[in-house]
């Protein structure tokens, strides 16, 4: 379940009054705040370190708002500089698509000089005069990291913009800031994460618990929530234990784990080759045996998965993105061949 929904669904609950919701918790501050914001119209900022959860908690504002049924667009600017067109060109046309909805700015902090100035254009903009042209119909909520007032005192963000986007602020704690919340979030996750996929995961064991609050998350909620999600689809039992958290367990003093290496890159012995080299790509992989018949298509999806291991790093975002298959499944497929501790 994306996190989003964990956000629009505490958002819904709170005003509604059901229960599920624990008083003062950090969940409960956060949808409040949310929910604020989702009942106004004004341009928003949601300061945060990376993987605080700021694009999740901006869908589940305009989810929870009156443009609900309009487009959410995400502009991520640090994607877009990258890009061969200009930030400005790249931002105005996905002001076009937002139009009637909400465009989310990812790090806005990042924008440029020219692309503030396009930004400012449009929320600074008079109501009547030679720009009125330009006019958008969009609700704007940003994302940024705790830094964007200094920028401001030190020139490289305009004080203007940075006044009208701050018109609500949301701060997100980093989840080392808030230990308290991190038994209440897993819990939440499991939970849902076990409707979702079928699994019978009561909770987690207490030593599990302790682990996690344990744990300094640099990647925040985000980096929580895929954690939980792992340790759900790999689990056997109805209780999560330490033993499906081994990459958090690794970094926590006094947990021992066995996580087994990654398995080693294949390469191909020198060739001794007369005349021109042979242009061959060391990490191909062979479709022959040294008997002469073929692989398996399942021996080949193994030899894929290996390799997807090593070469990203056991990275399971980009694994599944570059094999052209969803998490839940590369998890299953990682336990069958007994490599799901490899995975990050």
């Amino acid at each position: 379940m994306p996190l989003h929904r964990f956000f629009a669904d505490d958002i819904r609950a709170l005003r509604q009054g059901a229960a599920g919701l624990v008083a003062d918790s950090d969940r409960e501050r956060t949808a409040r705040l949310a929910d604020r914001a989702a009942r106004s119209t004004l341009p928003a900022l949601i300061e945060g370190e990376a993987g605080s959860g700021a694009k999740a908690l901006a869908k589940a504002i305009h989810a929870s708002g009156e443009r609900k049924a309009r487009s959410f667009i995400a502009f991520r600017t640090e994607e877009a500089l990258s890009g061969a067109a200009p930030l400005e060109a790249a931002l105005l046309r996905h002001m076009r698509e937002a139009h009637g909805g909400t465009l989310f700015l990812d790090n806005v902090e990042c924008l440029t000089a020219a692309a503030q100035e396009c930004l400012a254009d449009v929320l600074l903009q008079p109501e009547a005069g030679p720009r009125a042209g330009r006019r958008f119909d969009i609700r704007f909520i940003a994302s940024a990291g705790f830094d964007l007032s200094g920028k401001v005192r030190e020139g490289r963000f305009r004080q203007d913009l940075y006044h009208r986007l701050q018109a609500m602020t949301l701060s997100l704690r980093p989840l080392r800031a808030r230990r308290e919340a991190i038994a209440e979030w897993a819990v939440s996750f499991a939970e849902r994460f076990a409707v979702d996929e079928g699994k019978t995961v009561e909770g987690l064991s207490a030593d599990a618990l302790t682990l996690l609050a344990r744990y300094d998350w640099p990647g925040n909620l985000q980096q929580l929530e895929n954690a939980v999600y792992r340790a759900v689809v790999l689990a056997d039992g109805a209780i999560l234990t330490p033993r499906e958290f081994p990459q958090v367990a690794a970094h926590v003093e006094g947990f021992r784990v066995n996580i087994p290496p990654l398995p080693p890159a294949r390469t191909l012995a020198p060739v001794q080759a007369q005349g021109p080299a042979a242009k061959e790509d060391p990490h191909a992989l062979s479709l022959i045996r040294e008997s002469g018949d073929m692989l398996t298509l399942a021996e080949l999806e193994e030899r894929a998965i290996r390799f997807a291991l090593v070469h990203y790093q056991g990275h399971m975002s980009a694994i599944s993105r570059h094999l052209g298959i969803g998490r839940s499944t590369l998890y299953r497929k990682l336990k069958e061949l007994g490599l799901n501790d490899a995975a990050a």
